[in-house]
């Protein structure tokens, strides 16, 4: 008797629970993606030609290479913040866990003169936060827009007092050579960066895991009880962004040589309007990652463009403020619709 009331509650469950919008992404929404990624292709492109008007140097290989070199750490911390994102999450504090976790790795460089020690100390020191974000938005079920930005404010503070506001300069080649070194103008870092890709794509598209990470966050009530482990999923996603920011802190040290207490300074601002622009929902269970690698790319050429045609910093700012808030009025028209179509 105990175990039929059982098997019914949980059919009723099943059937009362609002179905996901999709466990992974469908063949509906393939032409939607496509449609979104010409739409990229085609303003990267436009955006390219305006800016090599403006400055024929835009083109040049040199500015090449900066411009990879710069959207690099960009891109590896707006992978795992479309990991969140799809599961309707978000993390405020990446890069200020790229300033904590790279001042971990070079403390510990500096102390034992051991570079994979350093690499080592700054990937778990970035996990560390992400596991800190995950127990409390996964398994607490707290607000993941307090809980990171708490943290955020915890990890800035922490880098603070390690580098005791000031920076550590760093000598050591191993140390130094995903983030400095480059073979002509082309940087060694991007090949790391499209290894990663690669990982993360599979990892997403081709396993059970990713296809939690979409049921997620299209339904979380729903994908509890078709026996999916939605706490597990949420924690493991927040600590995959606390394990790029880690990789992210190497390479930014890597980058300028030195280990500094204000790196990644607004870094979390231009992964979400990267992310959001590459079509990956605010509200979960929509999104791929090439699309956040164009939207990566065209963010990053937008300013490497502005910097280069020597706009006023300021109104960089506000033009970066202006596309984030395009891109989520966008972005929440397209989920009403979305709802509305049932």
């Amino acid at each position: 008797m105990d175990r039929t009331v059982t098997k019914m509650s949980t059919e009723s469950a099943t059937a009362n629970t609002k179905p996901t919008n999709s466990a992974k992404p469908t063949n509906s929404n393939g032409n939607a993606f496509r449609t979104r990624y010409m739409l990229l292709i085609g303003l990267i492109v436009i955006t390219a030609v305006g800016f090599s008007i403006a400055n024929e140097n835009f083109y040049s290989l040199a500015n090449i290479g900066i411009l990879l070199r710069s959207i690099a750490v960009l891109f590896l911390l707006s992978m795992a913040m479309t990991y969140i994102m799809l599961t309707a999450g978000i993390d405020l504090s990446v890069g200020s866990n790229v300033a904590f976790s790279g001042g971990v790795g070079v403390i510990v460089l500096t102390t034992t003169g051991i570079p994979v020690l350093g690499f080592a100390a700054a990937l778990v020191a970035g996990v560390a936060i992400g596991f800190i974000n995950g127990f409390f938005v996964g398994k607490l079920k707290l607000s993941a827009f307090m809980i990171t930005l708490a943290t955020m404010a915890l990890a800035r503070g922490l880098a603070l007092v390690i580098y005791d506001a000031d920076s550590i300069d760093v000598t050591d080649p191993v140390f130094l050579w995903l983030g400095g070194t480059s073979y002509g103008s082309f940087p060694v870092v991007i090949v790391f960066v499209a290894l990663v890709y690669l990982v993360l794509a599979t990892l997403l598209y081709r396993t059970a895991y990713g296809r939690d990470v979409y049921a997620v966050g299209s339904n979380e009530d729903t994908a509890y009880v078709n026996g999916r482990r939605p706490q597990r999923t949420i924690m493991s996603v927040y600590m995959l962004a606390g394990l790029m920011a880690g990789l992210a802190a190497i390479v930014t040290v890597g980058r300028v040589s030195s280990g500094q207490p204000w790196a990644g300074l607004y870094l979390e601002f231009d992964a979400i309007t990267a992310v959001v622009l590459g079509g990956t929902s605010l509200f979960g269970g929509r999104g791929r990652l090439f699309g956040t690698i164009l939207g990566v790319l065209l963010y990053g050429i937008i300013v490497n463009g502005l910097i280069l045609t020597n706009t006023n910093p300021y109104l960089q700012s506000v033009i970066k403020g202006s596309i984030l808030l395009g891109v989520v009025l966008i972005d929440t028209l397209s989920q009403r619709r979305h709802n509305a179509n049932g």
